[in-house]
């Protein structure tokens, strides 16, 4: 594949779209000023890819890269790139085989949403790094190498180095796929170990679900017989429910009858009552009209009080205002006439200072021209001294200048004095340095030729102490497989002990009961305590593995039994137990231990001797155990039963797992899930102790591997040793060397520079003379100047007093100019505030004869209003007669119809009385019908709820239940005790898992398939080794021989760009090729260094150059992107680097920027 096209939008500095063509075969240049956004091209290609790292897009966020506006243009709403790749040969993965192009395009929104597609077709970032992986393209391959790239290669660590092979030799999708496979391989094991683990619990579980799937079988049966009996006994008592309805129904109809007559007679009684009330309430309107009537009559009486009262107290308000307004007038006539007089004198007064004013400015005219005169004769000496300044300034910088000019000469000559001397002092010096080299370079020969001989001895112990070191490293590596292969069956072994544990921790194989009230316990730790429970007796016993089926009589009965610590918490558990419906429950009191049995003399093993108990059960169980006792001989234990069986108060066990006790006796392999916890217990404890012994056999090959490895160290540093005495030696001779050739370039560079001496020497004799002739010239110029100066000084002085004079004779006239402008101002302000008094009194004039005019006419209209009031009051005391004898006839009409509203009062009381006595019989009987509905509705509910509970419990109605039974014969009180009898025997049964055969079932299904999972994830654990194991040699084969490869072509493109030297690959030590790093040997020509970070930024630009190249003659890329990495390098070495690029161009892409 090859790079067709770049389409760029929105993204850093690209605001509008921009399609870069690139060439296919051969190099394509971008060129640009600083700043223009050749990098952003880099960077977008970079992001395009997948690039997910900012600081390698140079950003802080991945938002930077979104156009973000200028001053002409707004940002933009998301960047875009698109990559165009021509793909003729089909050359990729299988699904773009078919293309003859592949676009992969990368877009992202300023809401964070990132878009990937290949031809157009949304994609994951996963899918775009496929496409490219093992090309050599993206974030760490070596298609796109930018400045700071190329010496983050050189300096980087060689792990990291590495990665650059791995990329050219194809196996980072191998890497990948071993990563994962390793994960899968992890979590497959994990799954295996945790199936067998649950297939061996349900293996158990399945034994004890089986007594259950009996105990389900014939509760179900008790339940049907109990809900045949159930209907018939509802049925019967619907039909008891039926007659007792029908009599009740009949005692309410007839007091329904009775209400009916008390309602006629109640409601004659009610007309009457009506009419009356009708009569009551047309006289009540009559007396409310009357009333209305005499109290308007008596309103208006009040009205014309008030208003005659108001019309007096009008007339004397106009006669005080009309007084008022005569005073006013008079006073305002006074003032009008003041007013006149002051007008005139303001008149006078306006034409005075129009006089004066005139006066004054035609005297100011006179001043200022007399001023102007003054001026301009000052102005001309002043023109004039400054010019003579000038030129006394020009005299004055040319007599410095010339001042200067022969100090600097003399001080030259002393200077040329004193360096001809020292050129003569040095030449004689370096003559003798000459000879001192000479004989130095005689010594360094003869040291070098021993230091060579001391090199070879060296070499020859090298050689011995690395073969050593391969012995020993052989053997750490083997060593090393033992410890990791411990480690694992160390780990497989933790894991088991963790997925046994998770098994304990939910009591499986305990009954449902059991399992529900620990795990009640657990997840309430207050409760726990508040009861004094301990736990299971299974959590306090442990039963030696040879000795779990001979015991397990014994224990499968009690080890689901509940330890609490006192008794006396019984009562608050059997509470606990029914709030949450729990089945039977067996409980030992840790403070009432069982009594200790007298010994029979039974020469066996008492079981406590056997058994172990934890902490705080010690006590209880010592003593409970103690009535059991195991005889290990068969023989002997049935002659002891011979003998004393029945009658032995303990209890005997066999090695075959017989029990005898006092009234039984027992034999058989005991199926129970409880019995599995005490054996996932032991094999926790076996497990355990297989972790001890491996954690002691992990030290022991830890500290053997210690001691190989301070060995191995100890070796490596006798090797380092030497090395670093080899390097010494070597670096010793360069020095030498380097010394060597110091001293003879330092004796050619001397013989030059008395040849130059003696030439300086000759331009200083004849520079001195010159400088002479200058100083002699420079003195006749300074006394000439001296002269000049002194004249221009002295017509200088006398142009000043002369303006000084000037200036006086200016000043007085200015002040005397400034005094006459101070006095016109004041006369010209005196007439502005006349005129502005004047317009003031005309103002007030006109508004005083206006205020004269509107009194006049207040007075006028005063005598009118004086008028009306005096015959208003005259009409109002007319008619106030008339008012009083109208109210007095309304007041005697309105009490005549009060005392007839109280006669028909009085005949509304009695019908009342009557309509209560017709009430109070009617409610009575109707509380009586009402009592009597209530019992006939209870008799209906009770039948309605019957026929609800037999709809619940069957489809039949209850007529057709009737039909199958015997009504006279059947006993109904008899059928009720017969069905609580039924019942107390469902409830004494207890919780039964009625679910108990389902869950067979589906227990056994479960198993099954649990054993085809153990199957098929031990398959898939096999095939995940095989297939890492092949990863692994392919990935080391590949790997290998890139590495030669790129070693063989490191070394020749090396010595290409450089014009010789040595450089080569080294991979560093490690247990494993796939984990080892690569480091770089690279000494140029003429340097022996002992780091490569000693190198120079051009040697390690060239150094990355050759590595990445040598890396691409074996494997190209689709294309080489090159961002300005020749910027370290001089002309030189840019012309090799041109040189070598154009050689590989012909069959590869580049880009350079």
């Amino acid at each position: 594949m090859r790079i067709k096209k770049i389409r760029v939008s929105g993204f850093k500095s690209f605001c509008h779209p921009v399609n870069l063509q690139v060439k296919q075969n051969g190099i394509t240049i971008i060129v640009g000023p600083n700043g223009c956004g050749k990098s952003n091209v880099v960077d977008a290609v970079r992001w395009v890819l997948g690039e997910q790292r900012v600081k390698h897009l140079r950003g802080s966020s991945m938002e930077d890269v979104i156009f973000s506006g200028s001053s002409f243009h707004k940002p933009s709403g998301m960047a875009e790139v698109s990559l165009t790749f021509s793909n003729p040969k089909g050359d990729t993965l299988q699904q773009f085989a078919d293309y003859t192009e592949i676009a992969v395009t990368r877009r992202l929104y300023r809401s964070g949403e990132s878009i990937y597609m290949i031809n157009k077709i949304p994609v994951r970032l996963k899918d775009v790094r496929e496409l490219f992986m093992d090309t050599g393209i993206g974030g760490t391959g070596y298609s796109i190498v930018e400045q700071g790239r190329v010496e983050e290669i050189v300096s980087a660590k060689p792990i990291d180095r590495r990665i650059l092979i791995d990329d050219a030799a194809g196996i980072v999708k191998f890497r990948f796929k071993r990563e994962n496979a390793e994960k899968r391989l992890d979590e497959t094991t994990q799954n295996l170990l945790r199936v067998n683990d649950v297939l061996g619990a349900l293996s158990e579980q399945e034994d004890g679900l089986r007594e259950h799937v009996e105990r389900a079988e014939k509760y179900l049966e008790l339940q049907e017989q109990s809900g045949l009996l159930e209907r018939q006994h509802l049925c019967l008592s619907w039909h008891q429910a039926g007659l007792n309805e029908q009599k009740v129904q009949e005692l309410v109809k007839g007091q329904q009858q009775q209400q009916q007559d008390l309602q006629g007679e109640k409601a004659v009684v009610e007309t009457d009552l009506e009419r009356l009330k009708l009569e009551q309430i047309q006289l009540g309107t009559q007396v409310g009209e009357r009333r209305e009537q005499l109290f308007k009559t008596e309103q208006n009486i009040q009205e014309a009080e008030n208003q005659r009262e108001l019309e007096k107290q009008n007339l004397q308000n106009v006669s005080e205002q009309r007084e008022g307004q005569e005073k006013e007038l008079e006073e305002l006539k006074q003032r009008l006439t003041e007013r006149e007089k002051e007008r005139a004198d303001i008149n006078n007064r306006s034409m005075e200072l129009a006089e004066r004013l005139g006066e004054m400015q035609a005297k100011l005219v006179i001043i200022e021209e007399k001023r102007a005169e003054e001026n301009e004769t000052l102005q001309k000496s002043t023109d004039e001294t400054s010019v003579l300044q000038k030129r006394l300034l020009t005299v004055h910088t040319e007599l410095t200048n010339q001042t200067n000019q022969k100090n600097f000469l003399d001080e030259r000559l002393e200077n040329l004095t004193e360096r001809q001397q020292r050129l003569q002092d040095q030449q004689q010096s370096h003559k003798n340095l000459l000879q001192e080299v000479t004989l130095q370079v005689s010594d360094r020969e003869e040291q070098m030729v021993t230091m060579r001989l001391q090199k070879e001895e060296l070499s020859g112990k090298l050689a011995e102490l690395e073969s050593s070191i391969e012995d020993q490293h052989l053997k750490l590596i083997e060593e090393e497989k033992k410890l990791e292969d411990l480690r694992y069956q160390q780990s497989t072994a933790e894991s088991r002990i963790e997925s046994l544990q998770q098994i304990q921790t939910h009591y499986e194989g305990f009954s449902d009961s059991v399992k529900i009230f620990m795990q009640l316990m657990q997840d309430n730790p207050e409760t726990k305590k508040q009861l004094g429970v301990s736990g299971l007796l299974a959590d306090f016993i442990t039963v030696p593995a040879d000795t779990l089926d001979i015991v397990s009589p014994v224990m499968a009965e009690v080890l689901d039994w509940v330890v609490i610590e006192r008794a006396e918490k019984l009562p608050q558990i059997e509470i606990f137990c029914a709030e949450h419906e729990l089945g039977q429950l067996g409980f030992v009191a840790l403070d009432r231990p069982a009594s200790v049995p007298k010994s029979a003399g039974t020469k066996g093993i008492p079981l406590p001797e056997i058994l172990k108990f934890k902490k705080p059960l010690q006590e209880w169980g010592e003593k409970f155990f103690s009535r059991f006792a195991l005889l290990k001989d068969e023989k002997k234990f049935w002659n002891e039963a011979d003998k004393k069986w029945p009658d032995s108060p303990e209890e005997w066990l066999s090695s075959s797992g017989i029990c005898l006790s006092n009234s039984s006796a027992s034999m058989g392999k005991v199926q129970s899930g409880s019995l599995g916890f005490l054996q996932r217990q032991q094999q926790i404890i076996d497990v355990g102790t297989y972790v001890d012994d491996l954690q002691k056999k992990i030290k022991k090959f830890e500290s053997e591997l210690l001691t190989l490895r301070e060995k191995h160290e100890s070796l490596k540093e006798e090797q380092e040793s030497r090395e670093e005495e080899s390097r010494k030696l070597e670096f010793a001779l360069l020095s030498d060397n380097k010394e060597l050739e110091h001293h003879q370039l330092e004796e050619r560079r001397m013989e030059q520079t008395v040849s130059q001496l003696s030439q300086d020497t000759d331009s200083i004799l004849e520079e001195m003379d010159l400088s002479r002739l200058k100083e002699k010239t420079a003195a006749e110029t300074i006394i000439s100047l001296e002269k000049e100066r002194t004249e221009l000084e002295e017509k200088t002085n006398q142009l000043q007093e002369r303006i000084q004079l000037l200036q006086s004779r200016n000043d007085a006239i200015a002040e005397e100019l400034l005094a006459h402008r101070v006095s016109l101002t004041e006369t010209t302000e005196q007439q502005k505030n006349t005129e502005e008094t004047e317009s003031r009194l005309n103002r007030e004039h006109e508004e005083t004869s206006l205020r004269l005019e509107q009194l006049k006419t207040a007075l006028n209209e005063g005598d009118l209003r004086l008028e009306q009031s005096r015959k208003r009051i005259t009409e109002i005391d007319e008619s106030f007669e008339d008012l009083l004898e109208k109210r007095s006839d309304m007041k005697r009409e309105l009490e005549e119809d009060i005392q007839l509203h109280e006669q028909k009062n009085e005949e509304q009381t009695l019908l009342s009385q009557k309509l209560q006595e017709r009430q109070g019989h009617l409610e009575n009987s109707v509380s009586v019908a009402h009592q009597e509905s209530i019992r006939l509705t209870e008799f209906r509910l009770q039948r309605e709820q019957l026929e609800d509970q037999l709809r619940e419990i069957t489809e039949q109605t209850p007529e057709a239940i009737l039909t199958e039974i015997d009504i006279d014969t059947s006993d109904h009180k008899q059928m009720g005790l017969e069905l609580r009898s039924l019942k107390a025997s469902l409830n004494a049964m207890g919780a039964v898992n009625l679910a108990a055969p389902e869950e067979y079932a589906a227990l056994k299904e479960r198993i099954d398939f649990l054993k085809s999972q153990s199957e098929d994830l031990q398959k898939a654990v096999d095939d995940l080794k095989e297939t890492i194991k092949d990863i692994n040699i392919e990935s080391r084969r590949r790997f290998r021989e890139m590495f030669d490869q790129v070693n063989e072509n490191f070394m020749n493109v090396f010595s290409s760009l450089f014009e010789g030297g040595e450089a080569k690959l080294l991979l560093t030590e490690s247990e494993d090729l796939l984990n080892a790093g690569v480091d770089i040997l690279a000494q140029p020509p003429g340097k022996k260094l002992q780091n490569i970070n000693l190198l120079s930024g051009g040697e390690k630009a060239l150094t990355a150059i050759s590595l990445i190249f040598a890396i691409f003659l074996v494997k190209p890329s689709p294309f080489c992107l090159l961002d300005e990495v020749d910027a370290p390098l001089d002309d030189v070495n840019v012309v090799r680097f041109n040189r070598l690029i154009t050689g590989l161009s012909y069959d590869s892409q580049f880009i350079i920027v």
